[in-house]
């Protein structure tokens, strides 16, 4: 064990939705911090390609990555990759769940019901599907550490995606339930709640410049984020640097949660245009 605080040895992660954008990279993070990793997501080819790609880059001659393609709707099958990873690791330490699917834009008035359906499922249904399987394993591990990649809707009321947000919601809600009833065990749960993230799931916002400065510029710290600063967070959170952190949700989203607004009255509230001093 190294003297890294973030160091991952002796971990045992399973990632869904480790094949590309801010799940890889976290799974080349933890990879790189000595973890070892069961890669899941519906498409098996994309899935032994990452693990393949995870064991040559830093295996050092070991298997420390194996793939497991599931489709996260269906709960046997994320029991497979559960069930998958103690059979070749031993064990499960860490969950990071980290795909979503796209919100309906639109009314609350003319959200079909299948919307209503998918978000429910994808989002909210699946993660409990596979956190309780894992907490479990985690049970019998004697430790575990329960990481959601969340969104930063999750905080905000919006006249177009109603439904996402709301979802997003229970799902903030969800991790906060599992730490206050495992923490006893030794078993933490947080949520990562990113914001505008150049990551592949926001390459629309992302093609136009004209676009992307429209969203950047309502930050304060006007750019967007990478995958690698919500990896770095995932780490921190799988490793024993977190050991005291379970309930949190993390924003990290260069400041969007703070909803700041650009300076507009200062020069119409100076002393000399405002009686300070009126009774």
């Amino acid at each position: 064990m190294s003297n890294d605080k973030f160091d991952l040895t002796g971990k045992v992660a399973i990632i869904v939705g480790g094949t590309q954008g801010m799940g890889l990279k976290i799974a080349e993070m933890f990879a790189a911090s000595g973890a070892k990793i069961m890669i899941s997501s519906r498409t098996a080819a994309d899935t032994e390609a990452v693990a393949k790609s995870l064991n040559e880059r830093f295996g050092k001659g070991e298997e420390i990555a194996a793939a497991c393609a599931a489709d996260m709707t269906i709960k046997d099958q994320l029991q497979s990759v559960v069930d998958a990873t103690v059979a070749k690791f031993g064990k499960v330490t860490t969950l990071v769940a980290s795909p979503t699917v796209r919100p309906f834009f639109g009314s609350s008035l003319d959200t079909p019901d299948e919307e209503l359906d998918a978000q429910y499922l994808y989002v909210f249904k699946s993660r409990f599907w596979i956190a309780s399987m894992c907490i479990r394993e985690m049970q019998k591990a004697g430790e575990g550490s329960i990481i959601f990649i969340g969104s930063g809707s999750a905080f905000e009321a919006t006249s177009e995606r109603s439904v996402y947000s709301c979802i997003r919601a229970a799902e903030a809600k969800l991790i906060q339930n599992f730490a206050a009833e495992f923490g006893q065990e030794n078993i933490r749960a947080n949520i990562i709640s990113p914001g505008l993230i150049d990551s592949s799931g926001a390459q629309a916002l992302f093609q136009d410049p004209a676009v992307t400065k429209t969203f950047t510029e309502r930050l304060p710290m006007k750019r967007a984020g990478t995958t690698r600063e919500i990896a770095s967070v995932a780490t921190f959170l799988a490793s024993e640097a977190s050991s005291f952190t379970t309930g949190a949700i993390v924003p990290v989203d260069g400041g969007r949660n703070l909803h700041a607004q650009p300076n507009k009255l200062t020069d119409k509230f100076t002393p000399d245009k405002d009686d300070r001093h009126r009774s």
